[in-house]
């Protein structure tokens, strides 16, 4: 019984050692990007810090305003990666 014991504290330790550092699953930030013509929601990332995300809104911004985008609005948001990179509302 104190092998079982033992074993299950070596494969926890393993577990725990083998993640990344400071990189947990979830706590990605991510830059939203809406626009009202065309209706859309555009995701970008993964990034390790919200300042990382917010100094890489403006290059999204300038190709979405030449393809033609109107009304362009920027959310910074942590989490998991969104299930779509891309989504479109018509």
């Amino acid at each position: 019984m104190f092998g079982l014991y033992i074993f299950g504290m070596y494969v926890a330790a393993f577990w725990i050692l083998t993640q990344p550092i400071g990189g947990s699953r979830g706590r990605e930030w991510w830059v939203e990007v809406d626009t009202d013509s065309p209706k859309r929601t555009y995701y970008f990332g993964p990034y390790e810090s919200k300042d990382e995300a917010s100094n890489n809104t403006n290059g999204y911004i300038k190709d979405l305003e030449k393809k033609g985008a109107k009304k362009i609005s920027i959310n910074i948001k942590q989490g998991r990666q969104p299930s779509q990179l891309r989504a479109t509302d018509e």
